[in-house]
């Protein structure tokens, strides 16, 4: 388990919005997010219909928030296990890991992540200038140094890299996510981390 990372305590506007977030992914998850409507959220939060729409314009900018949510929380904490790290390829076993675990976790939210966020091409066109574009620069600059420092190959472009990198554990979970006895995800953290840095020749 991580360390956390230290924080203050909450307030209760805070509070009922992490509850809100919260009842949107199971919500979603369970319904779809097309199918769901804010006043299941609602229902489901145990809060009024208005209630919602002061803390989100509509269920669009509901599904974003929990992207960009899970998403910043992700990367904070990336940032906070890497600073006392001076290894890129240990930089990249942190992130896949991190990866895997926070997904692995939370079938519920993997989920939303996976597929829901997925049916709308404006949605993604969204999320990669968003969080998501932020996380993919943090990947594509661990492999960067590494490159620099001799530790991942020169000859290859650091976007093809960082491409195939994310691409694989998204991959991952998402068939972790169709499995009719998933099991752990974080047990594939070393396998593919060993796999991508190796490749399958004997």
């Amino acid at each position: 388990m991580s360390d956390s990372l230290p924080s203050s305590r909450p307030s209760s506007r805070e509070v009922k919005r992490e509850r809100i977030l919260r009842a949107a992914v199971e919500v979603f998850a369970n319904k779809g997010y097309f199918a769901a409507r804010m006043t299941d959220v609602a229902k489901s939060a145990e809060v009024a219909d208005g209630t919602l729409y002061l803390y989100f314009e509509g269920k669009e900018h509901l599904l974003l928030s929990i992207f960009d949510d899970v998403l910043g929380r992700f990367i904070d904490q990336l940032e906070h296990e890497v600073a006392a790290l001076d290894d890129p390829v240990e930089k990249l076993r942190v992130m896949v890991r991190l990866h895997l675990e926070t997904l692995g976790g939370d079938r519920d939210l993997a989920h939303v992540l996976q597929i829901e966020t997925r049916h709308s091409r404006r949605f993604m066109s969204v999320f990669t200038r968003g969080k998501l574009g932020e996380y993919l620069s943090l990947l594509r600059g661990i492999i960067e140094e590494g490159q620099r420092t001799g530790a991942f190959r020169r000859d290859i472009s650091s976007g093809l890299a960082t491409n195939v990198v994310f691409g694989a554990v998204d991959e991952l979970v998402m068939s972790w996510i169709l499995a009719d006895d998933p099991g752990d995800l974080s047990r594939y953290a070393d396998p593919i981390l060993e796999i991508l840095m190796r490749g399958v020749m004997a």
